[in-house]
């Protein structure tokens, strides 16, 4: 499946404090992450972008992944996920854009594509834990409104994507439960905050049997 109204867009930006080095860039099985996830992202939708913090970033990317359009956050703005979902919107061509992190190479494309089978008539669609917790970043956004209510929240000081997602309407909850119909284990969500969660990710999934 590759979708016309729909922009892809991979949020790699962001200072990577804990992770000590630029994550986007940091190897899995043999491969930058950001190539993990851009091969993902393909195989979902016919645009995609990728959001850098900063221009030293940005050719960093782009030797990795080129033709591809690489935007950036404001200089002046606060790097956050939040912001770059914004810049992220600013920038999508269609009418729907799908947020990804850059660290969760474990992605499953069919729980993706179910998320984005519910787009049409929603805000917005996400994961959601039965503990209440939300996946912001796996989820598919209508990009107008969500660009506008974006701003909002931010010129209110609020940071959070939580904020931007209590701010839109016709917002749609799917529960993890369900989607482990086409993620059992939900390695969708398995992300990497440090180099040794990465190393661990790696060995977890691809030990000898």
């Amino acid at each position: 499946m590759s979708l016309d109204n729909v922009t892809v867009a991979i949020l790699a930006g962001g200072g990577s404090s804990r992770f000590g080095s630029e994550k986007s860039l940091a190897l899995f099985k043999g491969k930058p992450l950001i190539s993990h996830m851009f091969s993902i992202a393909k195989g979902l939708a016919s645009h995609v972008i990728i959001v850098a913090s900063n221009d030293s970033q940005q050719t960093s990317l782009s030797e990795i992944v080129p033709d591809i359009d690489i935007v950036m956050d404001d200089d002046a703005s606060e790097k956050c996920a939040l912001n770059g979902a914004i810049t992220a919107f600013e920038h999508s061509e269609s009418d729907y854009t799908l947020l990804l992190p850059v660290d969760t190479p474990l992605a499953s494309k069919e729980l993706l594509e179910t998320i984005l089978n519910l787009r049409e008539g929603h805000g917005a669609v996400v994961p959601a834990w039965p503990n209440g917790y939300t996946e912001p970043l796996h989820s598919v956004y209508s990009t107008e409104h969500a660009y506008n209510k974006g701003i909002e929240v931010m010129e209110t000081g609020q940071k959070r994507m939580q904020n931007l997602l209590d701010s839109l309407t016709n917002v749609l909850y799917v529960q993890t439960e369900i989607l482990r119909m086409f993620d059992e284990h939900l390695r969708t969500f398995d992300n990497a905050n440090t180099p040794y969660e990465l190393k661990r990710l790696e060995e977890e999934v691809f030990k000898p049997r």
